[in-house]
C-alpha cells in the first residue's frame, strides 16, 4: 500500500484489517514455518545504524519461530541497502517499525520497498506498524488500565511535519482517549502540580525522544513509559502477530 500526502488515516488501519482477515496459516511460537516469507524489518535506528537491543531480540527471536530469514534495515545505517545484493532474492513482506505516518512512512519505506523490488525480490509491503488493529488495542488497553490506576496519559511524539501525520495524531487522540504534544523541549511541556501525567513515549523502540525523557529531572509524581518493546506486553503482542505473517 503506497502512502500519500492525501490518504485519509483510517484506510492504513483498514488495509491491515483486511490483511489480517485473509486466510493465513497460523503457527505457534515454537513452530517451524517452511513456507513463511522473509522479513524485512525496517527501523529508524539509532546514530551510526545502531539496531535497538530490543529490536535484534525481537529479529533473533522470530528467525527461530519462523525458521526463516529476519533482516534488520535501520534508516541511519547507509550500508544497509546493500543487503539487498548479498543474499539470493526470495518472497520478502516488508514491515516498517513506525508508529506514524511521518517522513520515514511516506517517502523513506517506499523508496526502501522499490530498491528491494528492483534487485528481483517479491516483495509484500505491510502498513506501519502503528496502523495495525491489534497494535492499536494493545495500546488503547495499557493506557486503560493506567487510567484506572488514577494515572493520567499525555502521549509524546516527535515534531511532525505534513497533513497526514497530523490527522493520524488527531485520530489517535480520539483512538486512545488522550492527549497527544510534539516534544521538543522539556521546558515546554507543562506539567500539573495536582494532576501529574503518566508520560507516554510513541516509540516502538529506544530512540532519541526516550533517550532525552530518560534523563530530564522530572518531578516526583512524574510517571514515565519506557519504549514499547522494551515493555512484555507489547513485546509478547508484535512477536505473536509477525510470527503468524506467512
Amino acid at each position: 500500500m503506497q502512502l500519500g500526502k492525501d490518504l485519509q488515516p483510517l484506510l492504513a488501519i483498514e488495509a491491515f484489517d483486511l490483511l489480517a482477515r485473509l486466510p493465513w496459516p497460523r503457527q505457534g511460537l515454537n513452530a517451524l514455518a517452511a513456507t513463511s516469507t522473509d522479513l524485512l524489518l525496517v527501523l529508524h535506528g539509532r546514530a551510526g545504524g545502531l539496531i535497538p537491543a530490543e529490536i535484534d531480540q525481537l529479529a533473533a527471536e522470530l528467525r527461530l519461530a519462523r525458521g526463516g530469514r529476519v533482516f534488520l534495515q535501520a534508516l541511519t545505517d547507509e550500508q544497509a541497502p546493500l543487503q539487498a545484493l548479498n543474499f539470493p532474492p526470495a518472497p520478502i513482506t516488508l514491515v516498517p517499525l513506525f508508529q506514524l505516518p511521518g517522513q520515514h512512512v511516506q517517502f523513506d519505506v517506499p523508496a526502501i520497498a522499490a530498491h528491494w523490488s528492483s534487485h528481483g525480490w517479491p516483495l509484500r509491503r505491510l502498513p506501519f506498524l502503528g496502523a495495525w488493529p491489534l497494535w492499536q488495542q494493545a495500546i488503547r488497553s495499557a493506557l486503560q488500565a493506567a487510567r484506572t490506576e488514577g494515572l493520567r496519559p499525555l502521549l509524546l511524539h516527535h515534531p511532525l511535519s505534513g497533513s497526514l501525520a497530523f490527522r493520524y495524531v488527531q485520530l489517535l487522540e480520539q483512538r486512545f482517549k488522550a492527549p497527544c504534544q510534539p516534544w521538543c523541549d522539556p521546558a515546554q511541556l507543562y506539567i500539573d502540580p495536582i494532576e501529574p501525567p503518566l508520560l507516554v513515549p510513541l516509540a516502538i523502540a529506544a530512540n532519541q525522544l526516550s533517550a532525552a525523557l530518560q534523563v530530564t529531572d522530572w518531578p516526583a509524581a512524574v510517571q514515565l513509559w519506557p519504549p514499547l518493546l522494551q515493555q512484555q506486553h507489547f513485546y509478547s503482542s508484535l512477536l505473536k502477530q509477525l510470527v503468524s505473517l506467512p
